[in-house]
């Protein structure tokens, strides 16, 4: 496993290329699952194994298309913040904490954003 790296998160250059490394992990690796299919010597269990080898690697590639989509939206509102003067907030976003989606109850919840409607609600 990749060492974790924490990227400035005040600085959208940084968050873009750590999505670009993190979208090329994700897929490399449904890449190598998808070369490591074993023989179970049982159809039926062969077949669930199959099964479930394609979904995990479709839903890598998926992540990796996300990636790719937050990044290019990233680097879009990067090059309007650039040629419009506007700036982001000084400190927003800074440190470096993972997300696991199980966030501790009574704490701030983490805006997601909803891809269907365009517009932010809380988990």
């Amino acid at each position: 496993m990749p060492a974790v790296h924490c990227p400035d998160t005040t600085s959208p250059d940084a968050v873009v290329a750590a999505l670009a490394r993190t979208g090329a992990a994700t897929l490399d690796a449904s890449h190598e699952l998808l070369a490591h299919y074993s023989d179970t010597g049982d159809v039926p269990s062969q077949r669930a194994v199959n099964t479930l080898i394609d979904h995990a690697a479709d839903t890598l590639r998926a992540l990796t298309d996300s990636l790719a989509d937050i990044s290019g939206e990233l680097a879009a509102a990067r090059s309007h913040e650039l040629t419009s003067g506007h700036r982001a907030r000084p400190g927003a976003g800074a440190g470096c904490k993972a997300r696991t989606g199980h966030e501790t109850p009574g704490r701030e919840a983490t805006p997601v954003r909803d891809p269907g409607a365009g517009r932010e609600h809380s988990r």
